[in-house]
């Protein structure tokens, strides 16, 4: 391989081979290119979860983000333009420490282990998206690049089985431990981009003053290391996961409680507190309930 086209290529035909990546970045280094040591900064933080001065690794890939580097993906787009990230195998501590600010119950710290990579949308589906495959638009706050809202969790079912027939592939609600686990993109911080978070990193509620009081255009805020935005507020998304109890100790590809009366939501929404916009934050919803507060993104198996 003697240029980036030709690895992005491979990588697109393989993104699952942890090796291809790690080559690529070193050509990315031989090139004098900042995105080799982001590329291998978000390998070693999720490939465990003990890491010698792993505090100092999380500073240093925020700085590298903040400094306009951008991740390498790879990156698939499908008929409908819809953008989506591969998200590769890996281990991570889901929930939260006990001194973390706005903490709740539930969130105790476990380590995951998720044995396969996926795809997932880089941000949540907007309401081209959703017209183009379902006909109709049922969002409360009306345009094409806000996102889709005031849907069940059976409404996005629906979709995602025609958006499958549609693609030639299986898309889905991605496991609450999939969504945390693409959202911290390596973190361990309350929010993929630090200790606190301020109106120019999310669409939330600051001191019970909405910024926007309403949604804002999908992927208007500061990307994750894997290339992924919006993972705090907006929207809340629906994940596929019945909410239950976390398990007592360490898992493998967890999928949740087997039944309950509500579904796991994340990421908050515009109307969130900061605390309820956290990584670990566990929002709850009926599956038949529509709530323009409410959206999602598809995930995508490798196949």
């Amino acid at each position: 391989m003697h240029d980036e086209v030709a690895f992005l290529q491979a990588l697109q035909e393989h993104p699952d081979e942890d090796k291809l990546r790690l080559v690529f970045a070193d050509w990315l280094e031989e090139c004098g290119d900042p995105r080799a040591e982001l590329l291998r900064l978000l390998h070693t933080l999720t490939q465990a979860v003990v890491i010698p001065e792993r505090s100092k690794l999380e500073d240093r890939l925020r700085s590298l983000l903040a400094a306009g580097v951008q991740p390498v993906g790879p990156f698939i787009t499908n008929s409908l333009g819809m953008k989506l990230a591969w998200i590769p195998a890996g281990t991570f501590l889901m929930g939260s420490p006990v001194n973390e600010e706005g903490r709740n119950e539930g969130e105790i710290q476990h380590k995951v282990t998720l044995s396969k990579g996926f795809y997932l949308a880089i941000h949540p589906v907007n309401q081209t998206c959703w017209h183009a495959v379902m006909g109709n638009n049922p969002s409360m706050f009306m345009g094409d690049d806000l996102p889709v809202e005031t849907v069940s969790w059976e409404d996005c079912q629906e979709f995602l089985g025609k958006l499958s027939n549609r693609e030639g592939h299986g898309y889905r609600l991605p496991t609450e431990a999939e969504w945390e686990y693409a959202c911290r993109a390596g973190t361990t911080t309350p929010f993929y981009f630090g200790d606190t978070s301020s109106p120019d990193q999310v669409n939330y509620n600051v001191n019970d003053v909405a910024k926007a009081g309403k949604t804002t255009p999908v992927g208007s805020y500061p990307l994750n290391a894997w290339g992924l935005h919006d993972m705090h507020g907006n929207v809340w998304e629906l994940c596929a996961d019945w909410l239950g109890a976390y398990p007592p100790g360490d898992v493998v590809d967890p999928l949740g409680a087997q039944s309950g009366k509500r579904l796991v939501s994340r990421g908050g929404s515009f109307n969130s507190s900061a605390s309820n916009v956290r990584s670990a934050y566990r929002g709850r919803h009926v599956p038949t309930d529509r709530s323009p507060l409410v959206g999602f993104r598809p995930a995508r198996t490798f196949a």
